[in-house]
């Protein structure tokens, strides 16, 4: 997870106006019917997913992949329909259907209930939070007093919460000590599917690469210093280039990319040398 600065998204006037059309028809719908209302309207957050999907580069916002062929969707942060798993039963954040602010680019295996041979998961529509007696259950509730409990990719403070290793694994930033951040960080692990045998193999292969990429910037830039040889600067230049892409925000799992570089920054040049131009 990267962190996604969701005001540069800015909609124009026309989408705008068509957001509050659609808002006003499900406000002044009856309860029963707003979910039909909502569903009438679904071009409206539809017309958006291009604009989302060019403001990550094409990754989903909670994973980092890039799957062009996967059918993205635009995912509503707070669920505009029923959340699952609440006491008493919620039926929906129906005041933020059209609300872009709300809106995540995400992939199919964050989105949706997936299962594989060791791991479930998949947001759908749930939406955890710290205390049950906080939740808005209406338009005129107050949602920041809601503490959630799935990490956002669009608040800085958020993004740090979660750690990747080299071997492509995924866990908690904090100790449990810190109750509650931890908390967040291992329910969004499991909603987002992050743990997801195919994604962890994929961060692997890319960490291996990087990787080798540092070790191999290393050797020129020792060869360098120690011979002066300009061919060897020239062939160090180009890894640690290749390095610096792959931690920027246009890779995939850039974000495990710049652990990465953390963890090496002791004892490689080269990862401190992007690390440090990051």
């Amino acid at each position: 997870m990267r962190y996604i600065a969701i005001r540069e998204l800015q909609p124009d006037a026309a989408w705008l106006d068509a957001a509050r059309e659609a808002a006003n028809a499900v406000r002044l719908a009856q309860p029963s019917q707003r979910s039909k209302v909502i569903d009438d309207y679904q071009s409206v957050w539809k017309d958006l997913k291009e604009k989302m999907r060019l403001l990550s580069n094409g990754k989903c916002w909670y994973c980092e992949s890039i799957d062009p062929r996967s059918d993205n969707a635009v995912d509503h942060y707070r669920p505009k329909g029923n959340v699952k798993g609440t006491n008493p039963p919620h039926g929906g954040y129906w005041w933020l259907a059209f609300e872009w602010t709300n809106y995540r680019f995400s992939c199919t295996y964050c989105n949706s209930i997936r299962t594989s041979a060791t791991t479930t998961g998949g947001k759908q529509d749930y939406f955890p939070i710290w205390d049950e007696s906080t939740r808005a259950l209406t338009d005129t509730d107050d949602i920041d007093e809601e503490l959630p409990l799935l990490l956002d990719p669009t608040r800085v403070t958020d993004v740090r919460l979660i750690a990747f290793s080299e071997d492509g694994s995924v866990g908690p930033a904090i100790s449990k000590d810190h109750e509650r951040e931890y908390r967040m960080a291992d329910e969004t692990i499991t909603r987002y599917h992050l743990k997801h045998p195919i994604l962890v193999e994929r961060r692997a292969l890319n960490l291996r690469t990087v990787h080798k990429w540092i070790e191999d910037a290393d050797k020129q830039l020792a060869r360098y210093v120690k011979m002066k040889n300009v061919i060897a600067r020239s062939t160090a230049e180009a890894f640690l280039q290749q390095i610096r892409e792959a931690a920027s925000p246009r890779a995939e799992y850039s974000t495990a990319v710049k652990h990465l570089l953390a963890g090496l920054a002791g004892k490689s040049v080269a990862a401190r040398s992007v690390l440090d131009s990051l």
